[in-house]
């Protein structure tokens, strides 16, 4: 399988080269474990690589992205803004319009075009369709559009207690039609804190199965692939 670098330090390493390109890749954590930053990350490599990176935010605006990637060093988002980069924010309400007019067409016009994609986070459009049944249905033909547009990080949003280490039940459908699905998480050992990283599933390609401290430096996500976490 073809693979593309996923702009993470380490990650490479881990999943045997990279993301398998054409897949959707769920980055699922609690808020502020770095989620939005490994998707910066991501799309950045691509900026690099010359291709085309689409930010679809359900949160944060342009403002505040340029601002935390330029705290990074990450130049290309400003210089290729509304170029190569197109940021769009919205609620889950227009995603769920936005998948069914926008996203067909543009994946017609980039057929033969790989882009990178990021959703972040996907949580508030899923809000919208609270029915499971209905939920996978549209989540499969919106992941089926995806791939043919190139590969994508899609962040998923976990609330509650911030050192649990698990997935929650009520993603179970996103987190099963999704080609790799990666938890960021903030563990505890006593009175230490760590972050670390864990690669749950990764279809089509071998990867560590192993839990990895990783820290967020100036430079962003880097992980330690060969120390223990604690």
């Amino acid at each position: 399988m073809e693979k593309i670098k996923t702009g993470i330090e380490g990650l490479d390493t881990l999943t045997n080269g990279g993301f398998v390109k054409n897949t959707i890749n769920i980055v699922y954590g609690s808020p502020g474990v770095g989620k939005s930053i490994f998707s910066a990350q991501f799309l950045r490599e691509g900026l690099i690589e010359g291709e085309k990176a689409f930010y679809f935010s359900l949160e944060q605006d342009l403002d505040s992205f340029l601002m935390m990637a330029k705290s990074l060093g990450f130049k290309e988002f400003e210089n290729e803004l509304n170029k190569n980069f197109i940021f769009t924010r919205m609620t889950g309400r227009d995603f769920k319009s936005f998948i069914s007019f926008d996203l067909p067409r543009i994946v017609s016009e980039r057929a033969d075009k790989h882009a990178r994609i990021v959703i972040d986070p996907i949580t508030p459009f899923l809000w919208q369709i609270p029915d499971k049944y209905d939920q996978r249905e549209i989540l499969s033909n919106v992941f089926d559009s995806i791939r043919k547009l190139g590969t994508a990080v899609i962040t998923l949003e976990r609330y509650g207690d911030v050192t649990k280490y698990s997935l929650d039940e009520e993603f179970a459908i996103p987190i099963y039609l999704s080609d790799t699905v990666i938890i960021l998480a903030l563990l505890q050992n006593q009175d230490v804190y760590q972050t670390a990283i864990s690669i749950i599933k990764m279809r089509y390609s071998a990867h560590s199965q192993s839990l990895h401290p990783f820290e967020i430096t100036d430079k962003g996500i880097s992980i330690f692939t060969e120390q223990p976490v604690f």
